[in-house]
Parts: C-alpha cells; structure tokens; sequence
C-alpha cells in the first residue's frame, strides 16, 4: 500500500508533512491518525487538490515534494515620516505602523484524485447525530409566595457574587490555533463555546453562588 501523505497549512505546525496511517472514530467523530501518533478530525482537512482550505487546517498531498508554499506579506506596513516645522524643529508626524502580517496560500501543482476517500471508515459503527430539542422556559416564579411579596418589597442593593461553572472545554491548543489562523478566531472560538451553553446550566451556578453569598453574609453577621 502506498503511502499517503497529508500537511498542516496553519497554525505552529505550518508546513508540516505526516503519514497516514488509519481512520479511526470516537463517538460521532472521524479521526484521521498519523504514524507519529498524532491525529486530527476530518472535517478540518481538506481532500487532494481542493483550493479552498477555508476552516481547513491540513490538506491532502500526493507527495512531500509537491505540498503547500506559504507567501508572507505585510499589509498597511507604513515607515514613520518626520517633517521640519516653522522652527527647524523635527516633528514626527506619522509614526511607525507595523502592519499585519498576511499569509498567502500557494497551491501545489494538480494531482490525479485516489479513489479512496480519507473519511470513509470501515466496520466501525457511527451513531446517528441525537438531535436535541430544547425545552420550552418556563417563569415558575409564584407571585402569591409570601417570600416573593417579601424580596420585591425590599430594596435591591448592587452585590458582587462569584460564579463558579463547570463547563467542556476544548483543548488549549486548538484555541491558539484558531487564534493565529483566523481573523478574530480567539474571539469566534469562546463565543461559539458561550452559545452553546443552556440558560439550565447558567442558572445553576447562579443559584449556587447567590446561596454561597448570602451564607457567607450570614456568618461574618453572627461573627
């Protein structure tokens, strides 16, 4: 079997080559595994010849002598200028602007498709996607408690509470990669984490750390 060869276009590991070795998957996820050990999900991988690597992070190459070039260039660099004012004085007046630093993609030479495809999976079962419908929110609030008519008869004061939250989060590393890779990627990468959270898990830690609050309130007063 001949060797497959797949490299990284973004990211600390730009440019790199590695060796396919197999297809793998972890629950709904296909894995693509490299000889060194290393894998990544296929839908970050971009298949032989294919020009458009948007959200891609690796690509499928034929060879390690026909991969991916990387073209640096500088956009909106600009040199600081100085003037000479009316009194022979030298003023700046515009400084230095680094610019941003924009990476250009360059294609390697067009190759004749395999007709393998890398995301097909053999005697591996792959669970169907659980669609999940969110439950419709409901105000249990009851008006006529006599602790409601006490807390909303009282004066509300501004209070500092400390939330604390357990939360699944994806690796460090793909944040940073996201984060040099794309425009706005850090910020794109936590917000997509924020909205996936449910109002259910925000409000019990909001629950916790009001109760946490007011206990602790409760015994510096008995102190």
């Amino acid at each position: 079997m001949e060797n497959r060869y797949f490299q990284w276009v973004v990211g600390e590991n730009r440019g790199q080559v590695k060796i396919f070795d197999k297809i793998e998957a972890d629950g709904e996820d296909v894995f693509i595994v490299f000889k060194d050990g290393s894998r990544i999900n296929e839908t970050f991988v971009a298949p032989l010849n294919q020009k458009d690597l948007t959200q891609k992070f690796m690509a499928e190459i034929d060879s390690p002598n026909n991969i991916w070039s990387f073209r640096e260039e500088w956009v909106g660099r600009e040199e600081e200028r100085y003037e000479i004012d009316a009194e022979g004085i030298k003023q700046l007046v515009i400084p230095f602007n680094p610019g941003k630093k924009v990476i250009h993609l360059v294609p390697p030479t067009p190759t004749p498709k395999t007709s393998s495809a890398f995301g097909h999976v053999t005697n591996v079962p792959i669970p169907a996607p659980v669609v999940n419908t969110p439950a419709p929110i409901q105000n249990n609030v009851d008006k006529s408690d006599p602790v409601y008519i006490l807390m909303s008869k009282a004066k509300k004061l501004d209070s500092e509470i400390n939330m604390g939250m357990i939360i699944s989060l994806p690796p460090k590393n793909l944040y940073e990669l996201a984060k040099d890779s794309f425009e706005e990627g850090d910020e794109k990468f936590i917000r997509y984490i924020v909205d996936e959270l449910t109002v259910e898990e925000i409000k019990g830690a909001l629950k916790q750390a009001i109760k946490e609050m007011y206990e602790q309130v409760q015994d510096l007063t008995l102190q």
